[in-house]
């Protein structure tokens, strides 16, 4: 009898063991998400659309939008204004790196806007 109980325990302690191990894992990376208000993403997306025919892009508003961000935080805040300008239903191409580039952030390496 006492044998069985040292089996019952020794499984107990090793599932509990595993299971622990497997609990304990942490998650996986997250997005990263724009920490700007709408209404400041608003504002970067009125001044893309007022560009349209323009060849020089005046974003001041897109460039205080991603001030102090780092790349990758910045490339998803201008990648959501893109999304909410009308300069995607027109087909008028700007792309996410013109718009880093004239705030002076280059945006990451691989960075896809989808």
């Amino acid at each position: 009898m006492a044998s069985k109980n040292i089996t019952i325990a020794l499984f107990l302690t090793i599932n509990l063991v595993f299971f622990g191990f497997t609990m304990a894992q942490a998650p996986g990376p997250q997005a990263p998400i724009c920490p700007r208000s709408s209404t400041q993403v608003q504002a970067c997306v009125n001044r893309l659309t007022s560009i349209v025919g323009l060849n020089v892009l005046p974003l001041t508003q897109c460039c205080f939008l991603v001030a102090g961000l780092a790349p990758s935080v910045a490339s998803v805040c201008i990648c959501n204004a893109l999304k909410l300008s009308v300069l995607d239903i027109l087909g008028i191409t700007v792309t996410l790196g013109q718009v880093l580039g004239s705030c002076g952030v280059s945006p990451p390496a691989g960075f896809i806007c989808a």
